[in-house]
């Protein structure tokens, strides 16, 4: 069976994204078609979490795995759709930035049964969610660096060096 999951961000009400998936495709593969429809860096840290009817988190499904059983957390790599997945109007949150708390909403909102997707798609694309980087692209980053650092001072005076270790032979 194919499902069909409708993405929405809270920040951005124009933002939209239709993916079909197939039921028996991972957690993991939900993640990388959302990372690349919405241009994020895969190199973060991601999360869904299996939510209430009021968007409150419950169970999380994890890029992490550190091989240990965790309470109320699944691997994303290990775990697929359809272990988790089965009614229209199930909702999800993807967090795609930890730091900032960024995140999407995702819903069930239909399932078909069809058998015939070969790989997950994106069937609407509507906005774009601004970035999540903590600096953007365009600024470079401001620090304030002395102009010359006299590396003598932070080792202190040589008869102080002398006073604590003694003379050292040749």
């Amino acid at each position: 069976m194919i499902c069909v999951f409708d993405i929405l961000s809270p920040e951005d009400p124009e933002f939209k994204r239709s993916i079909h998936i197939n039921q028996n495709d991972t957690f993991e593969s939900l993640h990388l078609i959302i990372q690349n429809t919405s241009n994020f860096d895969q190199s973060q840290l991601a999360s869904f979490f299996l939510a209430d009817e009021h968007w409150r988190k419950q169970i999380e499904f994890s890029l992490l795995d550190s091989g240990q059983p965790v309470r109320n957390t699944l691997s994303m790599r290990a775990t697929k759709l359809e272990e988790c997945i089965s009614a229209v109007g199930q909702k999800l949150v993807y967090v795609f930035d930890f730091f900032n708390e960024r995140c999407l909403y995702v819903e069930l909102k239909e399932i078909l049964m069809k058998t015939d997707l070969k790989e997950p798609f994106v069937a609407y694309e509507r906005g774009n969610v601004s970035t999540p980087y903590l600096i953007s692209e365009s600024e470079p980053p401001k620090i304030d660096l002395p102009d010359k650092i006299d590396v003598s001072d932070n080792f202190g005076d040589l008869e102080d060096y002398y006073e604590i270790f003694g003379e050292m032979d040749v």
